[in-house]
């Protein structure tokens, strides 16, 4: 019998490919860079494998212009591009419950008033709780950035690309 090994080595790259798309596309814990909103957690671990810049979006659920970003600017194609390009995106509800470990430091959140609001968004916020906040990091958690407030898609990319 005959082996025809352009046809068995043809079956054995598309096993392979297929393989390792499932496993990419099942795999939560990727080293990969990410083109998808994530944790703070996760943005640090994958900052660390490839020195991209962390962005943060510290916004709460009652924050109308908070919604209004995610649904204009960040969903903006040349934004989207440019943001996935060049950093790690991580989203934090400055009102969220769950305890964050950040930079050798932990955060838990602090009731006050009806609301409360969580130590971490103070930390990188500088004390000034405003939403939206885009706060940029380097890859070794050194605070680069704050931007304040809603941002459209034209005056986001004038501020995080300064060579427009």
């Amino acid at each position: 019998m005959k082996i025809n090994y352009s046809i068995l080595l043809a079956i054995l790259v598309i096993s392979a490919s297929a393989f390792t798309l499932k496993s990419f596309v099942n795999d939560s814990s990727s080293e990969l860079p990410t083109k998808e909103w994530t944790s703070v957690e996760k943005a640090v671990k994958l900052a660390k494998v490839d020195q991209k810049k962390i962005l943060i979006d510290v916004y709460t659920d009652w924050c109308k212009w908070c919604k209004v970003m995610d649904e204009k600017t960040f969903a903006d194609p040349k934004v989207s591009a440019f943001l996935a390009s060049n950093f790690h995106l991580a989203k934090f509800n400055a009102e969220q419950k769950e305890v964050v470990k950040f930079n050798g430091k932990e955060y838990s959140f602090s009731k006050n008033g009806s609301r409360g609001y969580h130590e971490f968004a103070v930390d990188i916020l500088n004390g000034q709780l405003a939403y939206p906040s885009l706060v940029v990091f380097d890859s070794k958690l050194n605070k680069l950035e704050v931007i304040r407030g809603f941002k459209n898609a034209h005056d986001l990319m004038e501020i995080l690309d300064p060579s427009l």
